[in-house]
């Protein structure tokens, strides 16, 4: 579909104005604000041909428009452009970042709280992973004469940790031999080749082995259901959720973290950001919801997906450039990018 245009330009008013208003836009709106040398009957042909091409919607036949789904996939795609954040507010967004620790963890926190102040919607991130859970590094401390603490890094900065119980007293020192030896061993560090060494290995390094290998599988059958979400008291506020009919399947599909999972999951994520708007949801629970989200990568195989959740009545033009600004952001605190606010 193309619009000539001025009809774009009414489209673009009416998203924008609506957006910022919670209020169906009325034809006389757009003349006064937006087209002063345009008459009001003209604008009510614009808005009556947007309609009828399925771009705007009239809630009550005395109401002015409102964008619908495919209205808002229009501006997105063809007039809301590729704007960038202010120089400014990157530094402060950068600022925050750099007061924190070198904490993954910490780092998924402030970008959902940064995203869910910004928009005044529910921001969600996933916290940083492979596609295949890997090992960096192995750790045995002794606890007492048959217990030992396995503690395994993974590449995503994750640390887990478990008890084992040994056949015998195992000295500190030869625990330290041995996670010295697992950690620089050849391997590939995925759950598969640790089991295959495992089934190799005897006594101690056997079963220091299996337990990891169950830490990894364990890692990746968790990996997306560990998402933050912040700001949904803000996100409910919106007008569009007043009714609890529309807000409690959102709330359902939040505390539920699986179902958010299987949204980031199917969002077809690449390296831009991806908006998902409305009926396009593949969850029915979501269809009143627009969700923009991004693939974050912390190393070339170590990524999350951070993202906002808001009203399908989203400011799209902010909220992409946002979301963009911030995966770019994680990815240059990994790589000690000197210039980290201006990204």
């Amino acid at each position: 579909m193309q619009l000539t245009p001025r009809r774009e330009r009414v489209l673009k008013y009416v998203v924008e104005e609506y957006v910022t208003t919670a209020v169906p836009v009325a034809s006389e709106v757009v003349a006064r604000k937006y087209e002063p040398t345009v008459s009001s009957a003209t604008i009510r042909n614009e808005l009556a041909t947007l309609e009828e091409s399925g771009l705007i919607g009239q809630p009550h036949t005395s109401a002015g428009r409102v964008p619908t789904d495919l209205g808002y996939r229009y501006y997105v795609e063809r007039l809301m452009g590729q704007g960038e954040m202010p120089a400014a507010e990157r530094r402060t967004i950068a600022h925050q970042f750099h007061q924190v620790e070198n904490d993954v963890d910490e780092w998924v926190r402030l970008a959902s709280s940064v995203l869910a102040n910004a928009l005044h919607s529910a921001a969600v991130v996933t916290l940083p992973g492979s596609p295949r859970a890997r090992l960096r590094r192995i750790e045995l401390v002794p606890l007492g004469e048959q217990v030992v603490l396995l503690a395994v890094l993974l590449e995503s900065g994750a640390l887990k940790k478990q008890l084992l119980h040994v056949d015998s007293a195992v000295s500190r020192e030869e625990l330290t031999r041995l996670s010295n030896r697992l950690t620089s061993a050849p391997h590939n560090g995925t759950a598969a080749h640790v089991a295959h060494e495992a089934s190799k290995a005897t006594g101690l390094e056997q079963q220091v082995l299996q337990a990891t290998e169950r830490i990894l599988r364990h890692a990746e059958d968790q990996a997306l259901q560990e998402v933050y979400y912040e700001g949904l008291s803000q996100m409910l506020a919106q007008p569009e959720f007043a009714s609890s009919q529309k807000a409690l399947p959102i709330i359902e599909a939040l505390e539920r973290g699986y179902l958010l999972a299987r949204l980031l999951s199917e969002a077809e994520l690449g390296a831009d950001v991806r908006v998902v708007i409305g009926r396009e949801h593949a969850l029915e629970q979501m269809r009143e919801t627009s969700a923009v989200l991004i693939r974050y990568m912390l190393s070339d195989d170590v990524s999350g997906v951070l993202g906002v959740l808001g009203p399908t009545r989203l400011p799209y033009w902010r909220a992409v450039p946002l979301v963009r600004y911030l995966a770019r952001l994680l990815r240059a605190l990994t790589t000690e990018h000197p210039e980290i606010e201006v990204v």
